[in-house]
């Protein structure tokens, strides 16, 4: 089994990732918003007492264009949004950024004309709650959320230089503080959102490791007996499918006890793990699975292989390990490690009971036989 990963090793991808989810979500609303506001410019003076009444604005419909293409734009891009058949593809995160550069520009023209033509009471408020709106929805990522404070902010201080007639210090104490609000509380949600994130790929990583243990030998790091049996179950399922062949090598260690008592548990720990090692090596493709079924028992799963392709595989396992030759002076059989093998072929509507049944029958017959071999099962009981 591999070495234990460290929490969050993927993080900063993880982040990228659901930023960019997010500025897709989040859109949708602060879209809402832009339509609301441009709504409340466009009517604000038949809502409003007649000693507001908003004054001309010059040059004439400028702002009013405005207002309609931030209504449009903002519109057509939530319908967009809505009837996007994914999600979180990448180019609507994408038109979203695009659409937040586009509204800033909008709205920072329409904040010239409000300065330009000396109707300067809605311009704090509205920038406010513009801005703040900015902030709620893009604060988890920096560049789109300037992409939308910059150009507002540029317009309305160069347009308060060229047109105000007598700028105070108060106003600038009041834009330093929104400055700083702003800033202030992009860092604090940054903050939580990276927290959320962090708390979430803990938990991920902690359950892939959970699962890692639950589904490999700790010893040897292959799959272990429940794994093995959930790898087992899909063979068959796919096999009858597709009328594939399946076949499986059942393998036991030749008097591994007597190793153990030999040698000690350690170098048996060691034993075993070469043995999965030789396993591994003897398999024939990516397909087919090594697992430990407990003690110096081991299993081999052959997908769309037969008869033929699990007595390949057997020699070889028992080639490998008579080249690893590792010692067993206390094996009554050879003086190395020896392995004994019971190969079963799936038939069809067989049960993954009988098929294991099989060959443990055909790895018990090869043990009978002197150990050392590998037999396949028939109704005959007969060796190779």
């Amino acid at each position: 089994m591999t070495a234990k990963q460290p929490p969050c090793l993927n993080f900063e991808r993880h982040a990228a990732e659901m930023r960019r989810q997010a500025i897709t979500v989040s859109t949708s609303w602060f879209l809402w918003v832009n339509i609301l506001f441009s709504l409340f410019i466009l009517g604000r003076n038949y809502f409003s007492p007649e000693h507001l009444v908003a004054v001309v604005h010059r040059p004439l419909h400028v702002l009013a264009s405005t207002m309609v293409l931030v209504l449009a734009a903002s519109s057509s891009v939530l319908f967009i949004l809505r009837m996007a058949p994914d999600r979180e593809a990448v180019w609507l995160s994408q038109l979203a950024k695009g659409t937040v550069l586009f509204l800033s520009l909008a709205w920072a023209l329409s904040f010239y004309v409000f300065i330009a033509s000396g109707d300067i009471r809605v311009i704090f408020p509205l920038a406010a709650l513009l801005l703040f709106t900015a902030l709620i929805s893009l604060y988890f990522d920096a560049r789109v959320l300037l992409s939308f404070i910059v150009p507002i902010w540029l317009s309305i201080l160069v347009s308060a230089f060229i047109y105000a007639q007598s700028p105070t210090a108060l106003n600038a104490v009041l834009w330093l503080l929104l400055a700083a609000l702003l800033e202030s509380g992009r860092r604090m949600l940054n903050n939580w959102f990276l927290l959320a994130l962090r708390r979430g790929q803990e938990k991920r990583d902690l359950i892939k490791q959970l699962e890692t243990l639950a589904s490999y030998d700790p010893l040897t790091g292959i799959a272990n007996r429940r794994n093995f049996q959930q790898q087992l179950d899909n063979a068959i399922h796919d096999a009858t499918q597709t009328g594939g062949e399946l076949a499986m090598i059942m393998v036991d260690v030749d008097h591994f006890k007597r190793f153990n008592d030999h040698y000690g548990h350690q170098a048996g720990d060691i034993c075993l793990k070469e043995v999965a090692n030789q396993l591994k090596s003897a398999v024939r493709k990516r397909g087919d699975s090594v697992a430990r079924l407990g003690g110096e028992e081991f299993a081999i799963l052959l997908p769309g292989g037969g008869s033929e392709a699990a007595h390949r595989v057997a020699r070889r396992l028992a080639w490998r390990l008579q080249n690893l030759a590792i010692e067993h002076a206390a094996s009554p059989v050879n003086q190395h490690v020896t392995v004994s093998q019971g190969i079963s072929v799936w038939k069809p509507t067989m049960s993954g009971t009988v098929f294991i049944a099989q060959a443990d029958a055909a790895l018990y017959h090869a043990k009978e036989s002197g150990r050392n071999r590998w037999n396949e099962y028939d109704a005959a009981r007969h060796t190779d």
